[in-house]
């Protein structure tokens, strides 16, 4: 080799050495943290019958790669640095009285916070006191939960091995910051506790897969195992290690192709293959109100789950329904007995109101009892986007219109809906689904499928969606049309309700979930666009102030979307009186620049073309300041 040549390629050859060290250097420090994470977490890994999803990789590449892309995939995950959505770059955040440095070392991540046992046992066990004395510890983050709207995250006791206890602290992912964990939820303004929680004991249930809270009676100590973190395939499909093995044999592969059927009943389960019913059970798993059918079944049999895919989920459960949707006198006792676990999941008519309930409410509906309606007619985790995980349809109405072929909803669609075919007023969900449940600082739609009505609105106070749509009109507006059009029979009506916006008065005078609910879809295009804006800015910058955080963080988003944008220097974390500040300087501003030349008495606009500030206070004297909490 030429000497100048030599001086080119030994450098380089020097530099690929030095590269692929690093690159080597990298990927054993890689195994050693994921290593370290695991021995903190509880048991993970292939075990009895699960053998995890990166098992299924081989075979089913493409159902495999749908699956990953979901949040069902990352509801649970190991902490690191691709999972970690949250800053951990030196910052120390006061929550609630509480001190917590949030630091990165390498690849990972640590928060310097009251000693979690101790601030466990305090809380729970009613001790309270000043928890600022607890002494600081260093814990290290090893675990998260969540990666749509928010994330929190989960460090191990500092005494018991394997007991997974929460940061009180939420990291919102579109606003990029921390929030006190108890500001996340719906919670009565009233409960100062510290929102503290055991993984093991309640999220293992639908945050993983395969799992086993391992409960030891002789000692008292949890040996919790999963077989995943997330919901992975075989949370719906059931346990693999027989189905790999089955299918290891040629023979068993060929004669599988040949068949529509499993070649063996103990091979894998296809919810898509089972009726209805047994379909559903598998979303409902996760997406009901149960309890345990053994309720002290903190280590259960059967590899670690009660129910598997495939199985009748009621043998497994003690299903729960509210009283009003079915004749079931020990219901009607349970809720005498305890009414606030009712009202915490339901609103007082029976309509589901909290989030992640929605097998609860299909089942309650009569495409689901009288028809053949399943999780599968709307959603799917492989053939639709991660949002919703709705299937792409030619049209809003194809889900529905796949069993409702009648012409009236199809080619005659407005002689039933008395809006234009092409409108948000003829797409069945907005009428027979409303946004009335609640969760995650949004409202989502309610599976309970039903007709819009009036009589639950003035009886039990729970929005209809012709009033959530035409957010500027009355009850009684809503009754006119619904006697004139369906026959409906007319009720009597309040005075506040002939000649009052039913939203107005939900968003002003109602309680914190009509608050909420009211406030989301004044920022709604759809009711936006039907309702108008202008008169929406008096509610919002009422709801700036609210004494929910939760309330005001939607009423706060909702006013952005308007294009007013919130107050300079305002908050929903802020403490009351700039809160305050920021609400009336926002109604004091409206009220001076207002003027129209048609008067809207239900949205509280005079003849003389101003704004009737003093009937949005009256309003707000009467709010409804019960305590409410929703389990979502």
């Amino acid at each position: 080799m030429p000497p100048k040549a030599a001086w080119i390629v030994f450098p380089l050859v020097g530099l690929m050495l030095f590269a692929a060290f690093m690159a080597w250097q990298r990927g054993r420090d890689r195994v050693e943290l994921e290593e370290a994470l695991a021995s903190q977490l509880p048991t993970l890994g292939a075990r009895a019958s699960f053998v995890s999803s990166q098992s299924c990789l081989p075979c089913h590449p493409d159902q495999h790669h749908s699956w990953q892309s979901t949040f069902h995939r990352s509801m649970t995950m190991r902490a690191l640095p691709e999972s970690v959505l949250a800053s951990f770059e030196g910052q120390t955040i006061t929550s609630e009285g509480l001190t917590y440095t949030l630091t990165r070392t390498n690849d990972t991540f640590w928060a310097r916070m009251p000693d979690p046992d101790l601030i466990m046992q305090a809380v729970q066990g009613g001790k309270g006191g000043d928890l600022s004395r607890i002494p600081q510890v260093d814990s290290q983050v090893v675990m998260t939960t969540g990666s749509h709207h928010y994330q929190t995250y989960w460090v191990e006791s500092p005494r018991l091995k394997g007991l997974m206890q929460t940061l009180p602290l939420v990291y919102l992912i579109k606003d990029q910051r921390w929030i006190p964990r108890g500001a996340a939820f719906m919670r009565g303004p009233e409960d100062q506790e510290l929102l503290v929680t055991q993984w093991n004991h309640h999220c293992i249930r639908c945050h993983s897969t395969g799992w086993n809270p391992g409960l030891n009676d002789a000692t008292g100590m949890l040996e919790t195992e999963v077989a995943e973190l997330g919901i992975s395939c075989e949370a719906c499909h059931g346990p693999g290690k027989e189905h790999i093995a089955m299918h290891q044999n040629p023979i068993n592969r060929y004669l599988g192709h040949l068949s529509s059927q499993s070649p063996d009943p103990m091979d894998l389960v296809n919810p898509a293959k089972l009726d209805h019913e047994l379909s559903s059970h598998v979303c409902g798993q996760c997406h009901g109100v149960f309890i345990p059918s053994d309720e002290t079944a903190m280590e259960v049999a059967h590899d670690g789950v009660q129910y598997q895919p495939g199985e009748n989920l009621f043998d497994k459960r003690y299903y729960i329904q509210h009283p009003a949707n079915e004749d079931n006198p020990d219901r009607r006792a349970d809720l005498k007995a305890n009414p606030q676990f009712f009202a915490e999941r339901w609103w007082e008519d029976g309509t589901v109101l909290a989030g992640g309930r929605e097998f609860t409410a299909m089942v309650a509906s009569g495409c689901y009892t009288r028809g053949e309606m399943s999780c599968l007619s709307c959603h799917s985790m492989h053939k639709a986007p991660p949002e919703d995980q709705l299937i792409p349809q030619p049209n809003p109405n194809a889900s529905c219109t796949q069993c409702h072929q009648q012409p009236w909803f199809n080619e005659r669609l407005e002689e039933h809906t008395f809006h234009a075919p092409d409108s948000t007023g003829s797409q069945c969900m907005n009428c027979h689904m409303p946004h009335t449940t609640y969760a995650l600082f949004n409202a989502i739609r309610n599976h309970q499928i039903s007709s819009p009505q009036v009589v639950n609105s003035l009886e039990y106070g729970v929005p209809n969606a012709c009033n959530l749509c035409h957010l500027d009109q009355s009850l009684a507006w809503t009754q006119e049309h619904l006697v004139n059009r369906y026959g409906h029979q007319a009720l009597q009506m309040p005075e506040e309700h002939k000649h009052t916006s039913a939203a107005l008065l939900w968003g002003t005078k109602g309680h914190a979930a009509q608050r909420a609910i009211v406030g989301w879809h004044m920022g709604w295009p759809t009711a936006q666009e039907v309702s108008g804006t202008d008169w929406m800015i008096p509610v919002l910058a009422m709801l700036l102030n609210d004494p929910y955080p939760v309330v005001r963080y939607i009423g706060s988003r909702s006013l952005s979307s308007l294009g007013q944008g919130k107050p300079e220097g305002y908050d929903f974390m802020d403490d009351q009186a700039k809160r305050r500040q920021a609400s009336m300087g926002l109604l004091t501003d409206y009220i001076n620049a207002f003027h129209t030349n048609q008067a809207r008495p239900q949205l509280l606009q005079t003849d003389q073309g101003q704004f009737d500030d003093r009937a949005l206070r009256r309003l707000l004297r009467q709010r409804d300041d019960r305590s409410i909490t929703i389990k979502e």
